[in-house]
């Protein structure tokens, strides 16, 4: 079977009225990512909840190999935004950083989520049949060796970095419940979550006593 594709979608050239994400689009054309880098994040200093200027930021962080950073923007543009087809580019970028990164089973959950929302591209199919099909080796490989380790869970990857920040973030924002599904979501496909656990039970708490009162 060929290789994953890897290609970061982009959106750029869009008519943003923000001067700083205009020279931050100039910049990332012309090859200048540091340059893009502090263009967009002036931006976002005036303006922090535009996704696409947060999407563009995610595509820079990710050709500087940032790919924590990068990770928690994609989630950040998805959130602010009711646009489908920007929730399903930043998806479909969360799923290739996440695959460079040999992440297989949470790159597998972003392509098919943003397949999902973009059916007809074929790009994103294979992407996808190819994710499924290195989750399925891992996951053999992990039953192989189950019974011969039981050591405790590995450190948190850069996906569980990326989606604890949002959650925190979340937090911050009295979202409980939002956060809280949002760990419980990637402890299912990454069981490095599991390292925050004692978060995740704190903010779970918080969501039943919530919803008690209400």
């Amino acid at each position: 079977m060929a290789t994953f594709i890897w290609t970061i979608l982009l959106l750029l050239g869009l008519n943003i009225s923000n001067p700083d994400a205009r020279m931050g689009n100039k910049s990332y054309e012309n090859g200048d990512y540091e340059s893009a880098k502090t263009w967009f994040y002036s931006a976002l200093d005036q303006d922090p909840n535009n996704a696409e200027i947060l999407f563009n930021l995610g595509n820079t962080l990710t050709k500087l190999g940032e790919f924590e950073e990068a990770l928690k923007v994609f989630m950040q543009a998805k959130s602010y935004t009711d646009d489908n087809h920007l929730k399903a580019l930043a998806d479909y970028n969360i799923g290739t950083v996440l695959a460079e990164n040999e992440q297989w089973k949470p790159a597998m959950k972003h392509l098919r989520a943003s397949l999902q929302k973009l059916p007809s591209d074929s790009e994103g199919q294979f992407n996808y049949e190819y994710a499924l099909m290195k989750t399925s080796e891992e996951e053999d490989n992990n039953e192989q060796n189950q019974n011969e380790n039981q050591e405790p869970p590995p450190e948190p990857s850069v996906y569980a970095k990326a989606v604890k920040e949002q959650a925190d973030t979340l937090v911050n924002e009295s979202r409980y419940a939002s956060a809280f599904n949002l760990m419980q979501e990637a402890l299912g496909v990454d069981e490095t979550v599991r390292y925050y656990e004692s978060f995740m039970n704190r903010i779970g708490a918080v969501n039943q006593i919530e919803q008690t009162d209400n």
